[in-house]
């Protein structure tokens, strides 16, 4: 990650991240039916937030039925629960669907404090 020398119009320096940190990984796996299922694992917060959003962005672009892996998903702040949160938007407006798969733990405890994004199923399957 690198951190730009100019600050932003409305606070500090912006980073620019070329590739997702350490303690997060997303894959890609195409699934029968033309779906995709992004598959997250590790840390979900700001220093993943860039790769994350890219990664689903892509996804949705390509299929019109993206399947949100978080069975390995330790961690998720609010940053990665808004990029949710506009995947489900722009899944709504484009009429393709959003579903995540298997949050745990604190993941899990995030989204029930939130409430899932609207017209998001939210299925409890077992760990990988």
């Amino acid at each position: 990650m690198s951190i730009s020398p100019h600050a932003s119009a409305t606070g500090p320096p912006v980073a620019l991240h070329t590739k997702p940190p350490p303690h997060f990984i997303s894959s890609r796996v195409a699934e029968s039916g033309g779906s995709i299922r992004l598959v997250c694992a590790g840390e979900l917060d700001f220093a993943a937030w860039h790769h994350f959003a890219t990664d689903l962005q892509h996804a949705q672009r390509d299929s019109a039925r993206v399947l949100l892996d978080l069975r390995a998903l330790s961690l998720i702040d609010c940053t990665c629960i808004a990029t949710v949160f506009a995947a489900a938007r722009r899944a709504r407006r484009e009429g393709a669907v959003l579903i995540l798969i298997g949050p745990r733990d604190q993941v899990r405890r995030v989204l029930d404090l939130v409430g899932p994004p609207p017209d998001v199923a939210v299925l409890d399957l077992p760990a990988p």
